[in-house]
């Protein structure tokens, strides 16, 4: 299992209320449209380090190969791209985000 955790603050003047809502509509709408992509989880941070973030985004893909199904679906499908930029991208600072993938290593 994979997956993609990503780190970031909201946009000044977008309230977490909004942000939530939005991404319940965005991950609502993905949900079983594309293969190998699992659930969606939010966190919420009290601030930490010297360049905080106060939010993450992880979310599980069974392999890489969904991410690449997953760009291609928003590609095709214009109700995604509509939920993916209007609702998401708009929403976060885009200048203190950073993803990473991590995997599990069993024991």
């Amino acid at each position: 299992m994979t997956r993609m955790i990503m780190y970031f603050n909201l946009r000044s003047g977008v309230g977490e209320e909004e942000f939530v809502g939005k991404v319940k509509e965005l991950f609502g709408y993905l949900e079983g449209k594309v293969e190998g992509l699992g659930s969606v989880k939010l966190y919420r941070h009290d601030f930490f380090g010297a360049n905080p973030r106060m939010y993450q985004v992880h979310w599980e893909m069974r392999d890489f190969g969904a991410l690449d199904r997953w760009v291609a679906f928003v590609k095709k499908d214009a109700e995604a791209a509509r939920l993916f930029q209007e609702n998401w991208w708009k929403l976060i600072d885009m200048g203190t985000h950073y993803d990473e993938f991590v995997r599990e290593i069993p024991l």
